[in-house]
C-alpha cells in the first residue's frame, strides 16, 4: 500500500544552483517524501510558511543570503524545525556557528546522496 500524499513529510530544499535542487528534489521524491525548492535565502522564507515543510536542507553560501542568515530567520518562527546544511566547505571551520544556531546536522558538498537520505531520516525520526 503506498502513502497518501498527506502522509507524506515535506522538505524544503535550498540551493542557488539549480542541477543540486533538481537532483536532491529527485532523490527525496524518490525516497518518498514530498519536496519544494527555493533557490534564494528569500525565496526559502516566503515558501517556509505556504509549503510548511517537516525539515529543511539549506546550502550555506547563496548570493542574496548565507544560509546562516536564513537559519536565523527561520528560527524566529520555527524555532524546532529540523535544518540540515549543506556547505562545500570540507572540514566546516565554522562548525561552532552552525551547531549554535541549532543546526540537526550538515553535509558538505559534493553530497552523497545516501548519506543525505540517512541523515535526513534521522532528523525526521524515522527508522532507517
Amino acid at each position: 500500500m503506498s502513502e497518501s500524499p498527506m502522509e507524506k513529510k515535506r522538505i524544503l530544499v535550498v540551493d542557488d544552483e539549480k542541477n543540486i535542487r533538481t537532483l536532491f528534489r529527485d532523490e527525496l521524491e524518490e525516497a518518498g517524501y514530498e519536496v519544494a525548492t527555493a533557490d534564494s535565502g528569500t525565496d526559502a522564507l516566503q515558501k517556509l510558511d505556504i509549503f510548511l515543510p517537516d525539515l529543511v536542507v539549506l546550502d550555506i553560501r547563496m548570493p542574496d543570503m548565507t544560509g546562516i542568515e536564513v537559519l536565523e530567520q527561520l528560527r524566529k518562527k520555527y524555532p524546532d524545525l529540523p535544518v540540515i546544511m549543506c556547505t562545500a566547505v570540507r572540514g566546516l571551520k565554522d562548525d561552532f556557528v552552525i551547531w549554535d544556531a541549532r543546526v540537526s546536522d550538515y553535509v558538505t558538498k559534493p553530497v552523497d546522496l545516501d548519506v543525505l537520505k540517512e541523515k535526513i531520516r534521522k532528523a525526521l525520526g524515522e527508522e532507517s
